[in-house]
Formats: C-alpha cells, structure tokens, sequence
C-alpha cells in the first residue's frame, strides 16, 4: 500500500519539496493565523489539540500511523442543516453529512 501512495502524483509533488537530509523542515505556525485561515476556508468553530496529551491516548497510535511527524491536530467544526439530518431517508442525512 505504501508503495502506491509514494506513487500518487500529489506525494510526488509534495516530496519533491522535501529539503536535503539534514535540514530542518520545522516552521512555527501562528495560532491566530491558522485559526483565520480555517474561518475563511468555510469552517465555523477551530480548535487545536497537541497529540502527546492525555486524553488523546487511546488513538494516538492511530494518530501516529497516519500522521508520524504531526504535533497538534486541528479541528473544525461546520453547521449542519437540521431538517436533511432529521429525515427519514437516508440517502438525504447522508447528503448532509
């Protein structure tokens, strides 16, 4: 599986702009600024969790297979419509999610 994913054209993309063994990728992200940048991008709430805490412990092995190298998990919250959650069918509840 891995083996495929290396060969998405996107992972290629994004490796390509890995910097030489032996440098350092780590950038400081500015909270305030992130948060904005999700606000505007279509989200209603955000909120940011470091990995290593506590309450996190039952899926940071899951957390840690798909995301190794990650520090903080950033979470966004959208407005659903009730009514298409409320129905009966649901082929329409689905749509919504």
């Amino acid at each position: 599986m891995r083996r495929k994913l290396e060969e998405h054209p996107t992972v290629r993309q994004h490796l390509a702009k890995q910097p030489p063994s032996g440098t350092s990728r780590e950038t400081a992200l500015d909270s305030a600024w992130l948060r904005k940048l999700c606000l505007e991008a279509g989200a209603d709430d955000v909120g940011f969790v470091a990995v290593d805490r506590p309450e996190l412990d039952g899926q940071r092995h899951e957390i840690r297979e798909l995301l190794p190298d990650a520090r903080l998990l950033i979470s966004f919250v959208c407005r659903m419509n009730r009514e298409p959650v409320r129905a009966a069918a649901r082929s329409v509840a689905n749509a919504e999610f």
